[in-house]
């Protein structure tokens, strides 16, 4: 705040040269140019039209009215820097409870490795998971969710994870029981596995839309890991994430020309001016761990 002693930048300036007893010295201290603070502690002096500083040998000391204001000043300047010390300590300090929402799947293949790291590096963080596959929408500054489906989030702030590539898939002992479908109509007649209820699905060869059908699954179940399982014992078909079934060589992709519409997963919160330090930092690592799965 300006007045007739300038802001409290310049009273702060005395106060370090008082301290230091030299301006140099202050300046080191303060990482300002010697030339700056010489000229506001010049201009100091005018507005006031007193004398706070002089030189004795080598060294900057106070006037008698300069030990008196530094006197004065002095209490109220520790208390300035101490407040701003804690200010700065607490917004260092990564502590606090993020609530998180996402498929069991998120957890199990990423998001797990990244929960159990902050748990083990900082002593106050807390979460409190939901895991499911069923849409929530952020309800505090904290709130983080996973999600391939951000159709009612305009409001949030969606970040992108990565790219999920499905192809179809069936286990050897599924085929020898009901055939091998040769085309797309083919795959009416097949027995379909779900991992949602989403079940108008498009499929495209390359970029470009080969078909539109819809699907009846005979058993719909929230979690992609339990579905590629049961593909492989042989109950039915199923769209897999490519990522997944590499680890399951017996699976036999059909129809490898076609795959289905590419899926985004996003990580979604809301939109803030200052977000808390630990969403921030948490956020980040869970991008840093997602790239990994878009590198595979």
């Amino acid at each position: 705040m300006d007045s007739i002693f300038g802001n409290i930048d310049d009273l702060y300036l005395l106060c370090s040269v008082i301290e230091e007893g030299s301006l140099q010295k202050a300046a080191l201290k303060l990482e300002l140019p010697v030339s700056t603070m010489s000229r506001r502690l010049s201009a100091l002096e005018a507005r006031l039209n007193v004398r706070l500083l002089q030189k004795m040998g080598r060294e900057l000391v106070a006037t008698e009215a300069g030990d008196k204001a530094y006197r004065s000043l002095m209490t109220g300047m520790e208390q300035i820097e101490l407040s701003f010390s804690q200010l700065v300590s607490q917004q260092a300090e990564i502590a606090g409870t993020l609530d998180i929402s996402m498929p069991h799947n998120f957890y199990k293949e990423f998001v797990g490795d990244v929960i159990e790291g902050f748990l083990q590096r900082y002593p106050g963080v807390n979460f409190d998971l939901t895991l499911c596959h069923q849409q929530a929408k952020p309800e505090t500054n904290r709130d983080l969710v996973l999600t391939f489906d951000i159709s009612d989030m305009q409001d949030m702030i969606a970040r992108p994870l990565f790219n999920s590539y499905h192809g179809i898939y069936a286990s050897k002992q599924y085929l020898e029981q009901h055939g091998c479908p040769e085309t797309i109509q083919d795959l009416y007649h097949h027995q379909w596995l779900n991992v949602d209820h989403k079940h108008d699905v498009i499929l495209f060869k390359g970029d470009n839309i080969a078909e539109k059908f819809h699907i009846t699954p005979r058993l719909v179940v929230y979690d992609i890991r339990v579905i590629i399982e049961l593909v492989e014992k042989g109950l039915g078909i199923a769209f897999l994430p490519t990522v997944l079934t590499n680890e399951y060589p017996e699976l036999i992709r059909l129809l490898p020309d076609y795959n289905r519409q590419v899926r985004e997963a996003y990580i979604v919160y809301r939109d803030r001016k200052y977000q808390p330090k630990l969403l921030t930092l948490f956020v980040n690592e869970v991008l840093k761990a997602a790239s990994m799965i878009s590198q595979n």
